[in-house]
């Protein structure tokens, strides 16, 4: 695999960013042509089981929020900012700029079609007191495009993290490292 670039974003007190609450903005309505495979990976420090499923699935949620406003949806398409709806505004304005990476911005307007055939995430979360206090989505994800810039198919995978804190409005992405690059390239 060819890496096509790698973002990494710091941490960020810059609020939320948006009213939108985690997942939303995205237009998936919850479904997706292929469920996530979202698993609980490390949990370090004081958080029961329950505590840990149910920060598994909120940051899973904003995952495919980020998963279906990048990458999926109808194509043609010239605009991807739904994608970032749970994002801190630091952490968007860097996703913004990576327009290859962190979503099909760069070639959205002349797609006819992109399908995610693969999607699994694995969420390591801190707790803090019995609370969740942060957490670490590990992404893995194949995208299918159809009729990019010199019209051919081809598939291309995207991996890496997602740092995520809990607020009030729901878990936020302050920070990732993610990269991206065709398959069997």
């Amino acid at each position: 695999m060819v890496a096509a670039g790698l973002t990494l974003a710091g941490c960020s007190d810059d609020g939320d960013g948006t009213d939108a609450g985690p997942g939303s903005g995205d237009g998936s309505g919850g479904e997706h042509a292929v469920e996530t495979d979202a698993t609980l990976g490390k949990v370090r420090g004081e958080l029961d089981d329950a505590r840990a499923a149910e920060a598994l699935a909120a940051v899973t949620e904003v995952v495919d929020g980020w998963i279906d406003g990048g990458y999926a949806g109808d194509y043609p398409r010239g605009t991807f900012d739904e994608a970032f709806g749970a994002f801190t505004d630091d952490a968007r304005e860097l996703a913004l700029a990576q327009p290859a990476v962190m979503s099909n911005a760069e070639v959205g307007d002349r797609l006819e079609g992109a399908e995610v055939t693969q999607r699994s995430v694995s969420v390591d979360v801190l707790g803090v007191r019995g609370k969740p206090a942060g957490a670490t989505a590990h992404v893995v994800l194949t995208v299918e495009l159809e009729g990019g810039p010199d019209g051919t198919q081809r598939s291309d995978q995207v991996t890496g993290r997602l740092l995520l804190t809990p607020g009030k409005d729901g878990w936020r992405v302050f920070g990732f490292d993610v990269s991206r690059g065709e398959e069997g390239a």
